[in-house]
């Protein structure tokens, strides 16, 4: 998943009995497609969820008075690629800024090979609120060591 980019499209799916099941191709353009499969892999876990074949209404009758979380609040798991110059410390910045936000980090993969080169950085977050996230992304995305704007994508476990 790390090296999708561009036009390209990737939907990691476990399954009980098929396993792991990765889905890639171009799609529509980034915006468009990421609303349009995140949309249908919501329905499609609820749908598992609730045991039903139709899709959930999006509020249910014991939901009227519920309400909308500001998005700063919303706490999930995170996805986040960096793209950084590979030299010693980098790491260790990133994850400064991290630990001062109390922001845990689950895993990290950085190709090898590539010394002085930029490279992907890739961070599998712990539950954390998504403004922290925010906050924490704009300033590891001011570091000299980051060469391009953050990536974030929140993970859904449907827990």
């Amino acid at each position: 998943m790390a090296s999708i980019n561009d036009v390209f499209n990737a939907v990691f799916v476990r399954g009980d009995i098929v396993g792991d099941t990765l889905f890639y191709g171009r799609g529509a353009g980034k915006d468009a497609t990421a609303s349009a499969v995140l949309s249908d892999i919501a329905d499609a876990g609820l749908d598992l969820k609730f045991a039903t074949k139709h899709r959930l209404p999006p509020f249910v009758p014991h939901e009227l008075d519920g309400a909308v979380v500001p998005i700063e609040e919303v706490i999930s798991r995170y996805f986040v690629r960096l793209d950084v110059v590979d030299v010693p410390g980098t790491l260790a910045k990133i994850a400064n800024i991290f630990a001062a936000a109390k922001i845990g980090i689950s895993s990290v993969i950085q190709p090898e090979g590539h010394e002085g080169e930029s490279v992907p950085l890739i961070f599998m977050l712990h539950d954390a609120p998504n403004g922290a996230v925010s906050k924490a992304l704009r300033k590891i995305g001011r570091l000299p060591v980051v060469k391009n704007p953050p990536v974030m994508l929140r993970v859904e476990t449907f827990d």
